[in-house]
């Protein structure tokens, strides 16, 4: 059974991830991590439903086992995937709850009274609608503009984050944008891997809020393990663990918890979600 010291669990189709884990680093640093990241199987944009439902519930079923008390979805791909018959179950079939990137973010765009935004993403996600189904479930008004990436991710996997194949990978999606709909002012990195290289969005379009999606998934953690009574209250100097696991190569992880700025403690496992357990 869950409670105040069990960790959070956080699942990606890679290192995009690690982007709610720095954040929920810094807002909760009394709370202890557990980082599952598909790079074997990265990226998940580009592949279909019922593989993306398949590879998300090895990681799941992990997790189960190692008693996390919530764990947040950092993949945008995978959020989007909710509505597919075989994850309609999820929460009750593992008994945590499991919070979708997109949701989080889709309330707080609605709490900033935004009235146009764009959404860069995965081919899937933005062929999904979900940002804007969840958006307009809340705020009708509010109209959303996808773009679609389907290079982005995988560029960024491979850990060359000042690349110029990722400089030009943004531009092209930026300026596709921002050429449709040029009275666009806040655009949603719709993929967690993309505010890894938000130095780079922003030099494309200075003028632009970017929104992080991990920042709004990381409040709403700490929000419902607050109302469930699950949130962390030990000594206010205690720093909790950080384990992060990979099916893939473990080298990209230094890179990308480097740029980001993660300074808290961690270990760095290869292991096989879809091993028998």
């Amino acid at each position: 059974m869950a409670d105040q010291k069990s960790p959070i669990g956080v699942i990606d189709s890679g290192v995009g991830g690690l982007t709610t884990l720095a954040q929920l680093s810094t807002l909760l640093p009394g709370e202890s991590i557990i980082y599952c990241g598909d790079n074997h199987n990265a990226p998940y944009g580009n592949r279909s439903g019922e593989e993306i439902v398949e590879l998300t519930k090895k990681m799941l079923a992990y997790l189960a086992e190692r008693d996390v008390k919530m764990v947040a979805v950092a993949c945008n791909t995978i959020s989007s995937t909710f509505d597919t018959p075989g994850l309609a179950g999820y929460q009750d079939e593992y008994g945590f709850p499991v919070l979708s990137i997109i949701r989080a973010a889709a309330e707080d765009i609605v709490s900033l009274r935004y009235t146009r935004v764009g959404v860069i993403a995965t081919a899937f996600t933005i062929a999904s609608g979900c940002y804007g189904k969840l958006i307009n479930e809340l705020d009708p008004k509010i109209e959303v503009f996808g773009e679609p990436s389907e290079k982005l991710a995988a560029l960024i996997e491979q850990g060359d984050l000042h690349s110029p194949a990722i400089d030009a990978e943004v531009g092209k999606h930026v300026t596709n944008l921002m050429s449709a709909h040029p009275d666009v002012k806040d655009i949603v990195l719709g993929c967690t891997h993309y505010p890894i290289v938000e130095g780079i969005f922003k030099s494309k379009a200075p003028h632009v809020a970017f929104l992080n999606p991990a920042q709004s998934q990381a409040r709403a953690v700490r929000v419902q393990l607050s109302d469930a009574g699950l949130l962390y209250h030990g000594q206010h100097s205690a720093v909790g663990t950080l384990e992060i696991n990979t099916s893939g190569d473990k080298p990209v992880y230094d890179t990308v918890i480097s740029e980001l700025g993660i300074t808290r403690d961690w270990t760095l496992n290869q292991i096989d979600f879809s091993a028998p357990r």
